[in-house]
């Protein structure tokens, strides 16, 4: 069933051979089926009425998403308790104190962090004051610099025309 190959650079390797197909069955040809005929129907008979038993009254079965929620609860209550018992037990053993080490440890950086976080709010409520009191002051530079511009462009503004309404009397005076 199997056969060896062997190459220079390839290492003995073991091809398996499928196995040989079975001869398929004869197909014999189906000869068509002959339609039975019809019995002619007798006229049916009247049926005896009987009584019907009376049901028993069950009791109101409850949905099943219901039943599966209480069992669902009923299993996380037994796993909680199990936890418990667990935590108890392992709570003085020397398992233990790696994950009080680790606990202390956490907590210990949750700590550091908030302690950080409070920081770094008191210093970017200091930087906005700043910053705001800052674009304040610019808004006061840029609106001073704008009187300044338009107080100099009026005053430019009537020497102009000062300047050539004396060019208009000279002009009428000479002609």
């Amino acid at each position: 069933m199997t056969d060896k190959i062997e190459a220079k650079d390839v290492k003995d390797v073991e091809v398996k051979k499928a196995p040989a197909k079975k001869p398929a069955a004869k197909q014999v040809k189906a000869e068509k089926p002959v339609a039975k005929k019809t019995a002619a129907r007798k006229p049916a008979a009247k049926k005896a009425t009987a009584k019907k038993p009376v049901a028993k009254k069950v009791k109101a079965r409850k949905p099943t998403e219901k039943v599966v929620a209480e069992k669902i609860e009923e299993a996380e209550k037994v796993v909680i308790e199990k936890a418990k018992n667990i935590a108890d037990k392992l709570e003085d053993s020397p398992i233990a104190v790696p994950f009080k080490a680790a606990n202390k440890t956490f907590l210990a950086g949750v700590g550091l962090f908030m302690v950080v976080q409070k920081e770094f709010d008191k210093k970017f409520n200091e930087f906005d004051k700043k910053f705001n009191k800052y674009a304040k002051d610019g808004e006061k530079v840029v609106d001073e610099w704008e009187d300044k511009v338009e107080d100099f462009r009026k005053d430019v503004e009537k020497k102009v025309d000062e300047a050539r309404d004396k060019v208009r009397d000279t002009f009428k005076k000479v002609a």
